[in-house]
């Protein structure tokens, strides 16, 4: 079993712009959303499905993009993040016969827009012929309370809820491209947006293709132990070591392992860091043994390098899990 701690130097580098950007400086939050996580974190409801509305697409090359919103699905979310949105790419010719295959998208942690998603899993589209639904997620871009920093949530409750938002929001979205008529449909996402396609296929009754990239088992070693934490206020939180154990006991709510596996494990790819300093390469290794039928490629650099060098690599993750989930 790979147990590298080596950490590539961009991670390095990524901690120390980011450690600016302090996460929880609110303290805990809203104790009734605390209290509430563990229950609702099991998403025992079937979703509803998405009611979307499009705009006017627009041509860009080989793409058509189209922006659409929608009534979040996740109840406690303050006003301004009532209203998801959502962006979709599709390639510009015409389809023929059935439907095109579908992903959602989902965002990194810090990741406000659709600017870096764009670049990443656009050319699926360009090229590959599958569509892509980018979803900003509750509390970030557009859905940002007023006067919040950008990036910056405050609270360790907030922070839960747009987790649990960015899942229920999935979810309502799967369903949505279900009844469009989409067969074959798709999760995909980086760091905290792999967390959030991982734990959304495992709530999820239908067959899903999943691409996982750059998150575990479980994410309490990254608020506990990886590079992330060092961008936590702990102070704020009663300090660090008290922190750290009520962090692991909330956020272990979303823990994979209390969950489902996915329906179809043979259409889940698993992409990790030799040297992440953010998710740890023993975290990825628990998430393929829990999912055994997934399969697992390494990648040799870590977090943010991933993203920044291997962007193709991560994009035939994604084609290939769709291919399994169509055989």
């Amino acid at each position: 079993m790979l147990r590298s701690r080596s950490v590539h130097w961009l991670d390095h580098a990524a901690a120390v712009l980011t450690r600016r950007r302090r996460l929880f400086a609110g303290g805990w939050g809203d104790e009734g959303v605390l209290e509430r996580v563990p229950a609702v974190a099991r998403f025992a409801e079937a979703p509803r499905a998405a009611e979307v509305t499009w705009g006017r697409a627009r041509r860009e090359g080989p793409v058509e993009v189209t922006d659409g919103w929608f009534a979040a699905a996740c109840p406690g979310l303050p006003p301004c993040a009532s209203t998801a949105f959502v962006r979709r790419i599709a390639p510009a010719a015409p389809e023929r016969g059935r439907r095109r295959p579908v992903y959602v998208a989902l965002a990194a942690s810090g990741e406000e827009g659709f600017a870096s998603r764009t670049r990443l899993w656009r050319p699926l589209a360009a090229r590959e012929g599958i569509e892509v639904i980018l979803l900003e997620n509750a509390l970030y871009g557009l859905r940002r309370p007023a006067g919040q920093r950008a990036t910056a949530i405050r609270t360790v409750a907030e922070h839960l809820l747009m987790n649990l938002a960015t899942v229920e929001e999935t979810r309502a979205l799967v369903e949505h491209l279900a009844r469009e008529g989409y067969e074959r449909i798709g999760v995909v996402g980086f760091s905290m947006g792999g967390v959030s396609a991982a734990l959304a296929a495992a709530v999820t009754a239908r067959p899903l293709a999943v691409a996982v990239i750059g998150a575990g088992r479980s994410v309490v070693p990254v608020f506990t132990e990886g590079m992330l934490s060092i961008s936590i206020e702990f102070e704020a939180l009663g300090g660090a070591a008290a922190a750290r154990a009520r962090l692991g006991a909330l956020f272990g709510a979303a823990d994979l392992d209390r969950h489902p596996a996915p329906r179809r494990l043979d259409a889940v790819v698993i992409v990790g860091g030799r040297h992440d300093g953010y998710v740890f390469a023993e975290q990825v290794e628990e998430l393929h043994a829990l999912w055994r039928a997934s399969e697992l490629r390494w990648l040799d650099t870590g977090h943010a390098g991933a993203v920044v060098y291997q962007g193709e690599a991560l994009r035939r993750a994604a084609v290939d899990a769709m291919d399994r989930l169509g055989s």
